[in-house]
């Protein structure tokens, strides 16, 4: 099951978020939201699943997440998790007015995992601990707030510089030969969601038996194969809906709907709302 969370009211810029819980139970579902994420680990060992891929975590990585981007967390059993979140909208980030600047920090969530110099690392610690995580609570003043978004903001300049310089490592992903099997069709789909999908297309095109992969797509992504291409599709739209000026039909069409009433059906039984109202909501009609 995928759902969607809004960590960021809809007065909010940022959000920072400390946590240090024993035991911590895993997530039973993949989540994705409109904003930006960081995931700054300060505990031993964790996988972090991103779409298709995943990642092992250790003490002081660093996990980006772009918006609309499905992921979870995975934490060994009986283990301590400490780790800091910080979820961003584009309102801070606009803040940034130079274009290829910006660009540049957008760079770093297509990233997902990296590891910073250890100078660094102290640096972001006690920045966050002791600057941006205690002035950017429910109860802090306007300009507090103001403070711990500039810094916040110096802090994403700072790795955006150490990865244009080279001092930044890139995570490798992990991946069993099943898993990569899936990642590949995961992958297809993700970039022919618009187009006619079959299961008997996925099976040919992998060489993989489909009731097999049918099985072995379920374990991995938790969902049949149709039941992701739906969500895609309807994640996508909600994209267009949000960010385009297409009316409803074209949305539908351009995300591979051949029938705008079964989109609709769709989209309402997602959103609670059809793509019309759900425009309303947000401003765009």
């Amino acid at each position: 099951m995928k759902i969607r969370l809004e960590p960021l009211q809809p007065n909010e810029r940022f959000r920072v978020e400390y946590a240090l819980i024993p035991n911590k139970p895993n997530m039973p579902s993949s989540h994705y939201h409109d904003c930006y994420e960081i995931y700054y680990f300060l505990g031993n060992k964790a996988i972090y699943f991103i779409e298709n891929k995943s990642f092992e975590v250790n003490t002081h990585d660093v996990i980006f997440i772009d918006k609309f981007t499905y992921h979870k967390t995975w934490y060994q059993n009986n283990d301590t998790v400490e780790r800091f979140l910080i979820y961003i909208s584009d309102k801070t980030l606009k803040m940034i007015e130079d274009q290829n600047i910006l660009n540049k920090i957008l760079q770093l969530f297509q990233k997902r995992k990296l590891l910073f110099p250890a100078t660094f690392n102290k640096l972001m610690l006690k920045e966050l601990s002791e600057k941006i995580y205690p002035l950017c609570k429910q109860n802090t003043d306007i300009i507090s707030k103001l403070r711990a978004e500039f810094a916040l903001l110096e802090l994403l300049l700072l790795m955006a510089e150490l990865v244009e310089k080279g001092a930044a490592v890139e995570s490798n992903i992990h991946f069993n030969t099943k898993e990569h099997k899936i990642a590949q069709v995961i992958d297809y789909i993700n970039n022919n969601y618009n187009s006619e999908i079959t299961l008997d297309m996925l099976s040919k095109r992998f060489f993989l038996n489909k009731y097999y992969l049918c099985h072995v797509f379920k374990e991995i992504v938790g969902t049949s194969i149709i039941d992701y291409v739906i969500e895609k599709r309807l994640v996508e739209a909600e994209k267009l809906l949000r960010y385009s000026d297409y009316n409803v039909t074209q949305i539908s069409q351009l995300v591979g709907f051949n029938n705008v009433s079964y989109f609709i059906t769709l989209f309402k039984r997602k959103y609670n709302c059809t793509p019309s109202v759900f425009q309303e909501k947000i401003g765009k009609k």
